[in-house]
């Protein structure tokens, strides 16, 4: 870590200019590309953070030390690949932390405004999950109503616990957005 650190300082001195330049011309050879590939799989508000965040990590890499980067557009798509990954393993983490069951949340009661209100956005929630695709709504259900674990999903699925995980996160996107927004 130490000669990690210590070959960025020699390189980031005697090349300042140069390597300023060479990762200014990257950028501008692969930040459409990269760009074009994130807003395949994230939200169109993160996809400036996550570009950004995507060349930082870049240059700041330690490989870049060792040896040059022969495929910088590749190793940056890796980059922003493992930036998706964590988004979605924090996502799900912040989901379950922020999980009510069914039989916590109160019953409207006799208010018509408040019955009204909840039976619509149960229907919201209903239309949610009919446009999931079917792996994820398998997924989300067997998780939240029949309450397997995400090994016992995996067994059943043929997913791997990662891919549960990812499915977990799509189908909680979407729910959380009803819940925050009415």
């Amino acid at each position: 870590m130490i000669e990690d650190i210590q070959c960025l300082q020699r390189n980031s001195v005697a090349d300042s200019q140069t390597g300023d330049s060479a990762l200014a011309e990257i950028y501008r050879t692969h930040a459409p590309g990269l760009l074009r590939f994130l807003a395949r799989h994230a939200e169109r508000q993160d996809l400036g953070d996550l570009v950004n965040e995507s060349f930082v990590r870049f240059a700041t890499a330690p490989a870049k030390c060792a040896s040059k980067v022969e495929n910088p557009g590749a190793y940056l798509q890796r980059i922003a690949r493992n930036l998706l990954r964590d988004r979605a393993r924090i996502a799900v983490r912040r989901s379950f932390a922020r999980h009510v069951s069914v039989d916590d949340v109160p019953i409207a009661g006799d208010d018509p405004v408040a019955q009204l209100e909840a039976r619509d956005q149960i229907d919201r929630v209903q239309k949610a999950l009919s446009r999931f695709n079917p792996k994820t709504r398998a997924v989300f259900l067997a998780r939240r109503l029949d309450g397997l674990s995400h090994k016992e999903i995996a067994a059943r699925t043929g997913l791997s616990g990662k891919g549960v995980e990812y499915h977990m996160a799509k189908a909680i996107r979407p729910l959380d957005r009803i819940r925050r927004h009415g």
